[in-house]
């Protein structure tokens, strides 16, 4: 298996129990890349915070930086920039949901998108289902986030245009 193209990766969140399962995901998706993340890859801050911010260039800095939201990633975009930290040059971002502006923001931010339709549907089956077979066992549903690539992630051709379609 060729080496993985980033090592050194860090994540931005606030803590709940959707970012708590992303975070999980990402272990394990780094997991079965054979990738193992710094202890202390996990950032909680206010990217307002000179010194938070700070703190995350500082250094040895991170190839890339995955955000729970793409409000987080907007954000931590914005202050890259304040600090002189340009992305994807120096530094890649990504986010998560692939809300309306994370093409609008500069550079396009790579985020995976939130089936949102897919997650009503089968939300509102399961309801049903409950209803009208109240004894049913609780049960986990899974759907994939799909990646919608764009330059925040330094991709280079026709996927980095961000023409993906907005699922928002």
């Amino acid at each position: 298996m060729p080496p993985a193209p980033f090592c050194r990766l860090s994540s931005l969140c606030t803590e709940s129990p959707s970012v708590n399962a992303r975070i999980a995901g990402v272990r394990e998706a780094l997991a079965s890349s054979r990738i193992e993340p710094d202890p202390d890859w996990v950032h909680i801050g206010a990217l307002d915070n000179k010194s938070f911010v700070r703190s995350l260039v500082a250094g040895r800095r991170p190839d890339a930086f995955i955000c729970a939201n793409d409000h987080t990633a907007a954000l931590l975009l914005r202050a890259l920039h304040r600090n002189e930290v340009y992305v994807p040059k120096d530094v890649r971002v990504v986010g998560f949901d692939d809300v309306s502006f994370a093409n609008l923001v500069s550079p396009a931010l790579t985020t995976a998108r939130q089936p949102c339709n897919e997650l009503a549907v089968t939300a509102f089956s399961a309801m049903l289902e409950r209803q009208a077979e109240p004894n049913l066992p609780p049960r986990h549903v899974m759907i994939m986030p799909q990646l919608v690539v764009r330059d925040s992630s330094g991709a280079c051709g026709e996927a980095a245009s961000g023409s993906a379609p907005n699922g928002t």
